[in-house]
């Protein structure tokens, strides 16, 4: 398996110019991980020490594919030395050693879209209209709120076969929120073309009909039916089979719909994600298919049966959340039974942690070893202090014992469905635990 190196350093270089308009253009060029979008000291250990728990080691994966991230941001200011707009852009750059021809059509691909999203200029246009029509008007102590563009890559599979992105665009223009939109894209690690989503199966039709059928069941879950206007499968499938609507990532095929589309503005990005080993018997082709490390993501409230401990026995296991998106919401991780969330004394704090946007917590199921039996839980929460727009992923990961304890092994700032990286235990310190 082909996996990916992430360049951890940074490099910086400021310019400022100013256009015949006299607005001042202030751009900054960074090296950076988008999956966290914090910049990281040279080097590629990445380790984060919790107390009472394990040392989780997260290290970037050593291997033929490379691809770095740059990040540019450039800020807009007019005559009156307000800040009218503010634009940023993270971007992949791949490298494939042995295949610089794949390599540079990604990268082709991937500038073209840089491109258009560079040399738009709506957003600045409208912000500079609305902030004289503004200061026109006269009216009394205003405040202009910067308006903003942004255009974000990242890594949702990287292997031998595919290099997939999900690229996000967002932007303000005044009113109560932004916009989100979002793209997935996809490419043959050995020719650096555009994947289809016709290409994905020998049997088309017969494959977009099963993936169909598995959304609809998805989308008539109680976890679904909070987030959607409803279950009409005409509806989702002239939204979610348009071009560029899905991708692969570690866990499955993705398809879904942008704000506004299956749901309210809350709900933003709805996805459904077909398992990989569901995807093998609607004839996915094998190329397509996912070798890396285990990653099955619990996403409704249905029973999902694996053995976690190694003990020869699947477990019965259910995830889910009461309220999607609601503040007062409770979570659930139930196994065999007892419902962790609320027994477990750790697992219950990071629940009802209000810097933790638990209401969209994500959960999965995550083989760190494959050479040792157990299958660990991880649980995905973004982290804010609510002073701002800044949200990183944070990844709490517990181990089920044979004994029945569940035990906290600690937490990583990032995912585990970022490709570019792997995760280690480097050493035991004391457990927390609930017995059955």
């Amino acid at each position: 398996m082909v996996s990916i190196f992430i360049l951890l350093c940074t490099a910086c270089a400021d310019n400022i110019s100013y256009s015949e308009s006299e607005e001042e253009i202030t751009q900054e060029n960074t090296v950076l991980n988008p999956q966290t979008e914090e910049e990281q000291n040279a080097g590629t250990v990445l380790e984060e020490q919790n107390e009472g728990a394990v040392l989780i080691e997260r290290t970037v994966r050593d291997a033929p594919v490379r691809i770095d991230f740059y990040t540019r941001e450039q800020s807009t200011k007019n005559g009156d030395d307000i800040v009218l707009y503010m634009r940023k852009c993270i971007y992949p750059v791949v490298t494939i050693a042995g295949n610089e021809n794949a390599a540079d059509r990604i990268n082709a691909d991937i500038q073209k879209r840089i491109d258009s999203f560079d040399t738009s200029t709506s957003v600045l246009d409208d912000a500079d209209q609305d902030y004289q029509s503004m200061r026109d008007s006269r009216e009394a102590d205003f405040q202009f709120h910067p308006y903003s563009d942004e255009l974000i890559f990242t890594a949702v599979r990287a292997d031998s076969n595919v290099v997939s992105f999900l690229e996000t665009s967002q932007y303000y223009a005044g009113g109560a929120h932004g916009m989100d939109c979002y793209v997935g894209l996809n490419y043959d690690t050995q020719t650096g073309e555009r994947i289809n989503f016709a290409e994905l199966s020998g049997n088309t039709d017969a494959f977009r009909q099963d993936t169909l059928a598995f959304i609809h069941d998805l989308a008539a879950t109680a976890a679904y039916q909070g987030i959607m206007w409803g279950n009409d499968v005409n509806e989702q499938q002239e939204i979610l089979y348009q071009d560029e609507r899905w991708y692969l990532s570690t866990s499955g095929l993705v398809l879904f719909s942008n704000p506004y589309e299956l749901g309210p503005f809350f709900a933003g990005k709805i996805e459904f994600t077909i398992p990989y080993s569901d995807l093998g018997g609607m004839d996915l082709k094998e190329r397509y298919d996912y070798t890396g490390a285990k990653t099955i993501r619990l996403q409704t409230e249905e029973v999902c049966y694996l053995d976690l401990n190694g003990d020869g026995r699947e477990e019965k296991i259910q995830f889910y959340i009461d309220q999607m998106g609601n503040s007062d919401t409770d979570v659930h991780f139930i196994i065999d039974g007892t419902d962790y969330a609320v027994e477990h004394e750790e697992l219950s704090r990071q629940f009802s942690d209000d810097h933790y946007i638990f209401s969209w917590a994500q959960c999965f199921l995550y083989d760190m070893d494959p050479a040792n039996p157990e299958i660990e839980i991880a649980f995905q929460m973004n982290y804010t202090t609510w002073e701002d727009d800044i949200v990183t992923p944070h990844t709490f990961l517990y181990r089920y014992e044979r004994t029945g304890n569940l035990t906290y092994l600690g937490s990583i700032v990032g995912t585990i469905t970022d490709p570019t990286v792997k995760l280690c235990m480097m050493s035991q310190s004391t457990e927390s635990e609930v017995r059955n």
